[in-house]
């Protein structure tokens, strides 16, 4: 009863407050807009969809305290809601290329029994690992976080079936990638080398494809994953407004049955 009546007080002062950084915890401390270095390269390259992208809100892109991003922001706000209790904690997580916010709120939440990390070029990460070739056994995790990864990495259908693999039947994960709303068919291309190339194609230097929303779904689901796609409509135009989300995020939760 007390975590009920808890859970309801903290719900009051997020719905009175005018905006709410679940990283932070702070309320009514605003949003700044994306750093003008991206808009600026976009007309430097040519890049033709900037501005387009199903989620990156251009102008309440990270958090003024503590800087957090917007899918940050979502991805604490779900997490915390759907494993802070005793009895969602025996969970054995893995969170590939861990944004630093994210990673610290996961830790001081203790939202894992066991919380580790990954990547291939970050420093102090639990393992530094090629996502197409995990060194994980089969089903070694209940849950993960890969955020805006796929779209870095040579051949994402192999890496998306890796990530297949290490989940446990019955385990779920949030599976994000840049996605263009208009966008019919993915563009891809992992040969170019040259950034601006990359910029001009994929809006960013370090990118080797830019995501249709229908070829992310058909990718994911082809690995064997089952999937769901939270939107506006599951979380509430009111929410979405509090942690300064564009109205066409999407959170893609994958799930291995």
């Amino acid at each position: 009863m007390r975590n009920y009546q808890s859970f309801i007080l903290s719900l009051s002062k997020l719905f009175r407050a005018s905006t709410y950084c679940p990283i932070c915890q702070e309320r009514d401390q605003g949003f700044n807009p994306l750093p003008d270095f991206y808009r600026a390269n976009a007309e430097k390259y040519g890049y033709s969809h900037f501005g387009k992208g199903e989620m990156t809100a251009l102008d309440t892109y990270s958090c003024g305290k503590c800087g957090a991003s917007d899918r940050e922001r979502l991805y604490a706000w779900w997490l915390s809601h759907v494993f802070e209790s005793s009895t969602r904690r025996a969970y054995r997580a893995i969170h590939f290329a861990p944004e630093h916010g994210l990673s610290n709120f996961i830790r001081q939440r203790h939202l894992f029994s066991e919380y580790q990390t990954a990547d291939f070029m970050m420093e102090e990460v639990d393992h530094k690992v090629d996502l197409m070739n995990l060194p994980f056994a089969d089903e070694a995790y209940e849950f993960f976080i890969c955020s805006h990864v796929l779209e870095h990495v040579t051949d994402d259908r192999k890496a998306i079936a890796e990530l297949n693999r290490i989940t446990k039947r019955g385990g779920k994960g949030i599976l994000m990638a840049p996605i263009m709303t208009d966008l019919p068919k993915t563009i891809e291309d992992p040969s170019i080398t040259d950034e601006g190339e990359r910029w001009r194609l994929f809006g960013q230097y370090d990118h080797v494809r830019l995501y249709s929303r229908n070829e992310y779904v058909e990718r994911i689901t082809a690995a064997g994953f089952h999937l769901e796609q939270l939107d506006i409509a599951y979380f509430g135009s009111r929410l979405f407004k509090k942690l300064g989300l564009k109205p066409s995020s999407v959170l893609y939760i994958v799930s291995r049955p």
